[in-house]
């Protein structure tokens, strides 16, 4: 009478195709954190610039520039910039693709919170919206508006400085 041989072999195949499941999963959630922290990692260039010395909001448009091509132009009505009151403001830019854009206002000498707006596309590169700033116990206010302008090469940052009276 003859006995089978074990060869220990049945019970390592249901082993294997765990650990084959295993490291499928495995590297599947290495690949999905890699795509979470790209934008960690990698983030897109930002370019940064200011408005033109002299620029006053208060008499019209102001433009940044970034180089001979690529510029910002803002405007901000109505032309008494006033705390606690609605402002329209339009933003240009030439020279670059902007997928989309938002505007923030900061308190230049007092800290009066970050103010931030997105702003929504009205056609060739223009971009609308409005804000509202906040009342100052000072007579006098200084604010920066700051641009973000985001497309495919990079976020495009200019920034404006103005003053606001209390009235």
């Amino acid at each position: 009478m003859s006995l089978p041989l074990s060869t220990g072999d049945a019970p390592a195949a249901p082993y294997r195709t765990l650990i084959g499941v295993a490291a499928a999963a495995l590297l599947g959630f290495l690949a999905y954190l890699l795509v979470l922290s790209w934008p960690l990692l990698f983030p897109p260039p930002v370019f940064i610039t200011a408005a033109a010395e002299g620029c006053d909001l208060h008499e019209g448009a102001c433009t940044a520039r970034f180089d001979d091509t690529r510029t910002i132009r803002i405007a901000i009505a109505p032309g008494t910039l006033q705390a606690n009151r609605p402002l329209q403001i339009q933003v240009e830019t030439n020279g670059f693709r902007v997928d989309q854009a938002a505007i923030e206002f900061s308190g230049v000498d007092m800290n009066m919170g970050l103010i931030r707006n997105d702003l929504s596309y009205s056609g060739e590169g223009s971009f609308r919206g409005t804000a509202i700033l906040p009342v100052c116990i000072r007579k006098r206010m200084s604010w920066r508006a700051i641009v973000n302008a985001q497309g495919d090469d990079g976020v495009h940052r200019a920034s404006f400085d103005f003053e606001v009276y209390r009235q």
